[in-house]
């Protein structure tokens, strides 16, 4: 496909105004020193930006190649377009305020960014997984290259919905709102104790569970199985390649739900845990193993005679 025919596509626009945005916010890290909650205002609207264009980008890629003749694929892309704006354009605003963005419920205005911008997501959501089942239905489409990019549309998508798990109030928030107290409704940290500082830049809690980090791991394991079906358009399609992807889409997604359960107990993926570490490390290896032996499959030959 060439820039006129990318020109055409609204998520191409949406992850070039993406990057536009992210070299925008860059300076921004340095000449404004306010922070929330110890981090700087800025980051999570740069974390945010670099998320939806890397997922605008690769998606307008899969939706031109594999269902350009999809009547609802324009209207696809307008969808998915217009609700990502509006929570990047909500999380710059707030940062911009100096306010958090979700689960912020103290004053009206906080509890209608935060209402809307979980509106649109669950919007996003929806048409996400409309567009993973076109591909899923579409017969043209090689076995191992749509199997490649189902498992990525539906582990994002699985990725997407555990993020609701951050959205519901805790107790002791109900307990709050009861009394007419309006502080926070949700969170992304799960357990007891003080979140520590965190990973440099994803501010990942080290000490006790958050969901940010499986949310943000399924979300783009999608980049890998869609790069994945790019390099498998020039593969063989075999019953090896296929065993491949499929296993390749079952231990990533087994690593996603191990992740939630992990958060969900109170400690951090991070955390050194025999039986959790264990899971993950024989997954890596597994995962490899595959990706190596995918890459040494021959190509696809054509027999041409030269004039």
């Amino acid at each position: 496909m060439n820039f006129a025919n990318y020109r055409k596509q609204p998520l191409f626009w949406n992850g070039i105004t993406m990057a536009v945005l992210t070299v925008a916010i860059l300076p921004l890290l340095f000449l404004d020193s306010r922070t929330l909650l110890g981090v700087n205002v800025w980051i999570k609207p740069l974390k945010f930006t670099l998320s939806v264009g890397l997922y605008s980008l690769t998606t307008v890629w899969v939706m031109f190649t594999f269902l350009n003749d999809w009547k609802q694929q324009n209207k696809i892309q307008l969808v998915l377009t217009v609700t990502s704006a509006i929570e990047i354009i909500f999380i710059t605003l707030q940062a911009a305020r100096g306010e958090a963005s979700h689960f912020n419920i103290t004053t009206t205005w906080n509890q209608i960014v935060y209402s809307v911008m979980g509106t649109s997501i669950s919007i996003f959501w929806v048409f996400h997984l409309w567009m993973g089942y076109q591909i899923f239905r579409k017969e043209s489409i090689s076995q191992s290259i749509k199997e490649s990019l189902v498992w990525g549309l539906g582990i994002a998508g699985f990725a997407m919905i555990i993020a609701f798990f951050m959205t519901s109030p805790r107790p002791d928030q109900l307990e709050s709102i009861k009394q007419g107290i309006f502080q926070a409704s949700g969170s992304h940290n799960f357990g007891i104790g003080d979140p520590g500082k965190g990973i440099t830049f994803f501010g990942w809690s080290t000490q006790i569970g958050d969901m940010r980090v499986p949310h943000f791991f399924g979300m783009h394991v999608m980049q890998i199985f869609v790069f994945l079906a790019a390099f498998l358009m020039g593969k063989r399609n075999s019953i090896q390649n296929l065993f491949l992807i499929r296993t390749i889409g079952f231990v990533l997604l087994l690593v996603n739900v191990v992740m939630v359960i992990q958060t969900l107990n109170g400690e951090s993926v991070f955390y050194i845990n025999p039986m959790y570490t264990t899971v993950y490390g024989i997954s890596f290896v597994l995962v490899s193993v595959c990706l190596f032996k995918l890459i040494l499959q021959p190509k696809l030959h054509t027999h041409e005679a030269t004039l």
